[in-house]
C-alpha cells in the first residue's frame, strides 16, 4: 500500500521537496495510517512533519484519551503535535449548525492555524476511498451536479491534500495490522445520529449487495467526474472573460455569445457572474439559475429577476446583466425655462444646454450634440424638463408622431436611464430628446426667417457595455 500511495501523491503533485506538512491526527485508524505513511515517505518526498489533533469536547474521558493517544504516538515517532480543545456543542447552538459541520469547522480552522504558526505548505487529511464513496452519496441525496460528483478532491486550494483517496478503508486496516499498529476507536462512529453514518452503515452496504465492489465504482465515477468538471471549468472560465465585463458590483454577458452556448456551459456563466459580484452561491439554488436562463433566452428585453442577496439580473440590449447595485437612480422631476439667448445647467444630471439665435445664413452643421431650429415655429416659452407618461413627438424625417417611450426603445436606451434624458419642449411639443434627435416640424426651410441653435454636452448615443455589436 505505501508504494500505492506514493505514486498517488506523484500523480496528483501534493508533495515537493522541502514541504512542511501538517497532519491531521484524530487517533482513529484512518489517521494514524496516514501519519505513518507520511513518516516512511518522508525521506523518498523530503518533507517535514507535523500533527494537528483537535478534542471536540464531545466524548468527555474518551476523547481525552484520544488527545493522550495522539500525543504519546507523536512523541513515539518524533512528530511535533498541536493541538486544540473545543466546545463544537456549545458552537453548534451559537452557530445554528449541526455538530457534525461544526467540528468540521473548527477542525479545518485550526489546521490552518498550525499550518500558519509552523510555516507548513500542506495539510494532510486522511480521506480515503470509502469516504469519497460516502460524500458522492451524500451529495447525490440531497441533490448535485458535477461539482457534488466530484466528491472529494486530491488536492484542494492549493494546500489541503488527501493521500489516501487511492485506498479502501479496508486496505487501511490490513496495513495497520501488517505494521502492528494501533489506534483509538469512536463508537459514534456506530450511531445512526448522523447522516453520513447512516450512509456508511445502512446504505452501502444494502448497495453492496448488488455490486460488491460498489465503493470502488462510486470512487471512480467521482475521479471520471473531476476530470470532466475540470475540463468544463477551465472551458466555461475562459469563455466568461471573453464574453463578460465587470466592475465588482455589475457583471454584463453578451447575450448572442451566451446563448449561442449549451445550456450546460450558460449554467456555469451564470456562476460565474453571480460569484464574481457575491463571491459564493449561498442561497442561490438551481430553480433560480434556470431561470435566468429561461428569462435569458425568451424574456422581453428590459425585464428583470430579484434574487437572494440583492442580485438583480436584467436582460438589456445585447446584454444579460448581473448586479447588485441600485437598478434605477431616481430623478426628481424638473422643468426649467430656457431662456434665447440663454444657458441652463442640470446639476443633477450634469447636463448643459445653450440657445443662441444665429445669423440665417450661416450653414448648420447637425450633429447629436447640436440642432438648429425654426424660430417661428417655437409655440410659447422653451423649457427643459422630464419625460412625462403619454409624452409623443415627431422624429426628424416621420410623417407621423412616434410615442417617447417606442423612440427610446428603438434607440435601445436602457429603461434606467430615460429619466435622465432632458427634453427641449414649448407649449405643444418635444422639440428635441437632448442629445438623440429634433422633432421634423421644426426644421429649417426656405422659408425660415430666424434660427435659434441649441447646444449640449450630453452623450446619449447608447450601444451597450459591448459597443455596437451588443445592439444585435
Amino acid at each position: 500500500m505505501l508504494e500505492k500511495v506514493k505514486d498517488y501523491i506523484e500523480k496528483h503533485r501534493m508533495l515537493s521537496k522541502g514541504d512542511k506538512v501538517v497532519a491531521g491526527l484524530s487517533g482513529g485508524a484512518d489517521s494514524v495510517a496516514l501519519l505513518h505513511i507520511l513518516k516512511e515517505l518522508k525521506g523518498v518526498f523530503g518533507i517535514e512533519i507535523v500533527a494537528a489533533h483537535v478534542n471536540h469536547g464531545l466524548r468527555g474521558e474518551e476523547a481525552d484519551e484520544d488527545e493522550e493517544f495522539a500525543r504519546a504516538l507523536c512523541e513515539k515517532w518524533g512528530i511535533g503535535f498541536y493541538h486544540k480543545k473545543a466546545d463544537v456543542r456549545g458552537l453548534a447552538a451559537a452557530w445554528r449548525k449541526s455538530e457534525e459541520e461544526t467540528g468540521r469547522i473548527v477542525r479545518y480552522e485550526f489546521f490552518k492555524e498550525v499550518l500558519s504558526q509552523t510555516g507548513a505548505a500542506r495539510i494532510a487529511t486522511a480521506h480515503h476511498k470509502n469516504d469519497q464513496a460516502e460524500t458522492i452519496l451524500h451529495n447525490i441525496i440531497r441533490g448535485t451536479g458535477l461539482e457534488g460528483l466530484s466528491g472529494i478532491k486530491p488536492v484542494r486550494d492549493g494546500c489541503f491534500i488527501r493521500p489516501l483517496l487511492c485506498v479502501s478503508r479496508r486496505e487501511i486496516e490490513d496495513y495497520l495490522k501488517a505494521e502492528g499498529l494501533t489506534y483509538r476507536t469512536d463508537a459514534t462512529n456506530a450511531q445512526l445520529d448522523y447522516t453520513r453514518n447512516r450512509i456508511r452503515n445502512l446504505l452501502i452496504p444494502a448497495l453492496e449487495e448488488y455490486n460488491p465492489s460498489v465503493v470502488d465504482s462510486i470512487a471512480r465515477l467521482g475521479s471520471l467526474a473531476l476530470e470532466e468538471n475540470e475540463f468544463m471549468t477551465g472551458y466555461s472560465e475562459g469563455l466568461f472573460e471573453k464574453c463578460s465585463v465587470a466592475d465588482g458590483q455589475q457583471v454584463d454577458i453578451k447575450l448572442d455569445g451566451f446563448l449561442s452556448c449549451h445550456r450546460a456551459v450558460q449554467r456555469r456563466l451564470v456562476r460565474l457572474a453571480m460569484q464574481e459580484i457575491k463571491s459564493d452561491l449561498d442561497g442561490i439554488s438551481y430553480v433560480h439559475i434556470e431561470d435566468i436562463i429561461d428569462m435569458a433566452a425568451a424574456s422581453r428585453t428590459g425585464s428583470r429577476l430579484m434574487l437572494p442577496a440583492g442580485i438583480h439580473v436584467i436582460k438589456g440590449y445585447g446584454y444579460l446583466r448581473f448586479t447588485c447595485k441600485p437598478l434605477e437612480q431616481k430623478h426628481e422631476y424638473f422643468e426649467v425655462p430656457l431662456p434665447v439667448p440663454g444657458r441652463v445647467e442640470l446639476d443633477g444630471l450634469g447636463v448643459t444646454v445653450t440657445a443662441e439665435v444665429v445669423d440665417s445664413r450661416e450653414r448648420p452643421v447637425y450633429s447629436g450634440d447640436c440642432i438648429y431650429i425654426d424660430a417661428g415655429k417655437v409655440r410659447g416659452s422653451l423649457r427643459l424638463r422630464q419625460r412625462r407618461d403619454g409624452d409623443r413627438f415627431k422624429p426628424l424625417g416621420m410623417n407621423g408622431t412616434k410615442k417617447l417611450k417606442d423612440f427610446f426603445i428603438d434607440r435601445k436606451i436602457p429603461v434606467e436611464r430615460r429619466d435622465s434624458i432632458p427634453l427641449l419642449a414649448d407649449e405643444d411639443n418635444i422639440i428635441w430628446v437632448v442629445g438623440l434627435q429634433m422633432n421634423e416640424d421644426y426644421k429649417l426651410t426656405a422659408a425660415t426667417e430666424k434660427i435659434i441653435r441649441f447646444r449640449t454636452n450630453a452623450e446619449v448615443s447608447y450601444a451597450g457595455p459591448f459597443g455596437k455589436d451588443s445592439d444585435r
